[in-house]
C-alpha cells in the first residue's frame, strides 16, 4: 500500500517504523532535512523535504496515486489542509492528527466535508488508557474489547504470587474463575503460553477475564487493590486536560499540580478539582499536598525526565499506584527497572489506532473487520479483535484444538451471542461471533492469518 507520512516528529516516526516493518511502500514529508534524512535512513523509506501543505510537495510525495496519507504534524491547521489537499489531488484515504480540545466537536460535525476519514487524538487516547487504569488498579496496564465485557490485564508476579509452582492448567482448575493467561514477557522474550507452562518472580503477564469476574481474578491472584477515591496529577498537560474531562461523572478527587498560572486558571475555571500553582518536581511541594495520602499519582507533565523523577520519588513513599507518562519509548525499560509498570505513551497508542485502519483496509473480503487492535506486552505482541460476518472455509465451526495455528498465536476469546468464551479445545468459531486473538511477532491481518 502506497502510503505518505506528513510529520516525522515523535509520533510519525513511530507509524512510519510500523508501517514501513509490515511492508507498505513509505513516503514521508517534512521541512526539517536533518530529521527527514534520519528517519530515511533509519526506516529506509523515501523523504520529501517540505511543508505537507504545498501542492507541489504533496505531488512530488506522489498524492495522485497514494492510497493513504497521514498527517501528524505539531500543528492542527496544517494537518486539516493537507488532508483536504491531498484528497483533492486523488489520495483514496486521508488521516489527520488533531489535539486541540477546541476542535473536538468541530471535527465530528465536519470530518465528512473536511475529506477527512479519519482523526486521531494521541493525548486523548492516553487519557481513556489512564482512566482504565484507575477503575483497575490492580493491574499494571489494561485493555478491554468485546464492547468493554471483556478485559486484558497485564501485572507482575511477585515472589509471594500463588501463580508460582504451578502450571497453567492447575492454575485454571483451582482458582474456578474464567480466565486465561494468554502471553508472558520474560526479561525480553515473548512467550505465547501452553497449558503446562510455569510462570516465574519478575514475569509480567497478561491475563483475559470477563469484565464481571476481574475483581474475583485479581482478589484470588492476590494482587487486588481497593478502588482508588482521591490522585495527585503532576502537570497540566493535554493529557491531563482529557483526563479531567473524563473524571467528571466519576467519583474520584483530583489534586492538579502546574506551574504554569495561565493554565491553572484554565482548571480551575473547567474542572472541579484542586488546583496547585507550583513546581511540582520540589518534593516538599508534594508532601504539602499530601502525596503521602494520596491512592494514586501520575506524572502527566510534558517532560519525560521530569516524570521520571516524581514518580520514582513517589513510588519509594508507597504510593499504591504511581502511572507515568512518557513520550520517548526507550525510556520504558528504564521505568520498568525502577518498579514503574504502569506506563502510557500517547505515539503508541496512536500507532496502534492507525494500525487498525490500514489493516482493515487491506483485508476487504467483507466476511471478517478488524474491531480494535491493541500493541500489549511493551510492544512486543499485540491483540486483535474481529467481528466474523460469514462463515469462512477451514475456521468456523471447527474445533478449536483440530485447527493448526501458528506459533505464537493465541484465540484468547470468542463472544458467541451474549455469551462470553474464555475458549478450551472444544470450542468453536461461527459466524456472528467476535473473536480476539494475541500474536507474538506474527502480523495478523485477517482471522484466516492464524492458521499455517
Amino acid at each position: 500500500m502506497n502510503i505518505i507520512i506528513v510529520g516525522c516528529g515523535t509520533v510519525g516516526a513511530a507509524i512510519c517504523a510500523q508501517l514501513s516493518k509490515e511492508g507498505h511502500d513509505i513516503t514521508v514529508v517534512d521541512s526539517n532535512a536533518a530529521a527527514l534524512s534520519e528517519l530515511c535512513n533509519t526506516c529506509d523509506v523515501f523523504g520529501v523535504e517540505g511543508s505537507g501543505a504545498s501542492i507541489s510537495v504533496l505531488r512530488k510525495a506522489g498524492a495522485d496515486k497514494a492510497y493513504l496519507l497521514i498527517a501528524v504534524t505539531s500543528s492542527d491547521e496544517i494537518n486539516i489542509l493537507c488532508c483536504s489537499a491531498a484528497r483533492k489531488l486523488g489520495t483514496h484515504h486521508t488521516i489527520a492528527r488533531v489535539r486541540n480540545p477546541e476542535y473536538n466537536e468541530l471535527m465530528q460535525l465536519m470530518k465528512s466535508d473536511m475529506n477527512l476519514s479519519l482523526t486521531i487524538n494521541p493525548e486523548f487516547y492516553a487519557a481513556k488508557e489512564i482512566y482504565r487504569m484507575l477503575r483497575f488498579p490492580s493491574a499494571a496496564k489494561l485493555e478491554t474489547f468485546c464492547r468493554g465485557r471483556v478485559e486484558l490485564a497485564e501485572f507482575v508476579i511477585s515472589a509471594a504470587s500463588p501463580f508460582i509452582g504451578k502450571t497453567l492448567h492447575e492454575l485454571r482448575s483451582e482458582l474456578n474463575l474464567k480466565f486465561l493467561v494468554c502471553c508472558v514477557l520474560r526479561g525480553s522474550e515473548m512467550i505465547i503460553p501452553s497449558g503446562d507452562y510455569h510462570v516465574e518472580c519478575g514475569d509480567v503477564v497478561g491475563v483475559t477475564v470477563p469484565e464481571d469476574q476481574t475483581n474475583a481474578f485479581f482478589k484470588a491472584a492476590e494482587i487486588y487493590r481497593h478502588k482508588l477515591k482521591n490522585m495527585m496529577i503532576f502537570g497540566g498537560s493535554r493529557v491531563t486536560y482529557y483526563l479531567q474531562g473524563l473524571l467528571k461523572k466519576s467519583k474520584f478527587t483530583s489534586t492538579v499540580i502546574e506551574k504554569n498560572k495561565e493554565i491553572c486558571r484554565e482548571f480551575s475555571a473547567e474542572f472541579d478539582c484542586t488546583v496547585v500553582n507550583d513546581n511540582g518536581t520540589r518534593q516538599e511541594v508534594l508532601l504539602e499536598e499530601g502525596i503521602e495520602r494520596t491512592d494514586a499519582f501520575l506524572a502527566l507533565s510534558d517532560s519525560d525526565e521530569e516524570n521520571a523523577i516524581v514518580s520514582m520519588y513517589a513510588k519509594s513513599i508507597g504510593v499504591p499506584k504511581v502511572v507515568t507518562l512518557i513520550n520517548q519509548m526507550p525510556y520504558v525499560d528504564f521505568f520498568k527497572s525502577v518498579g514503574i509498570n504502569s506506563v502510557v505513551s500517547p505515539k503508541s497508542s496512536t500507532a496502534g489506532y492507525i494500525l487498525r485502519y490500514v489493516r482493515s483496509k487491506m483485508n476487504a473480503s467483507g466476511v471478517e473487520e478488524i474491531e480494535s487492535l491493541h500493541k500489549i506486552m511493551d510492544g512486543r505482541a499485540e491483540a486483535v479483535e474481529f467481528v466474523i460476518k460469514d462463515e469462512i472455509d477451514g475456521l468456523t465451526g471447527v474445533p478449536l484444538k483440530k485447527l493448526r495455528p501458528k506459533r505464537g498465536v493465541l484465540v484468547i476469546c470468542i463472544a458467541h451471542k451474549d455469551q462470553i468464551i474464555i475458549p478450551s479445545g472444544d470450542d468453536v468459531i461461527s459466524s456472528g461471533d467476535t473473536v480476539v486473538v494475541v500474536s507474538a511477532g506474527e502480523k495478523i491481518s485477517s482471522i484466516k492469518d492464524i492458521l499455517r
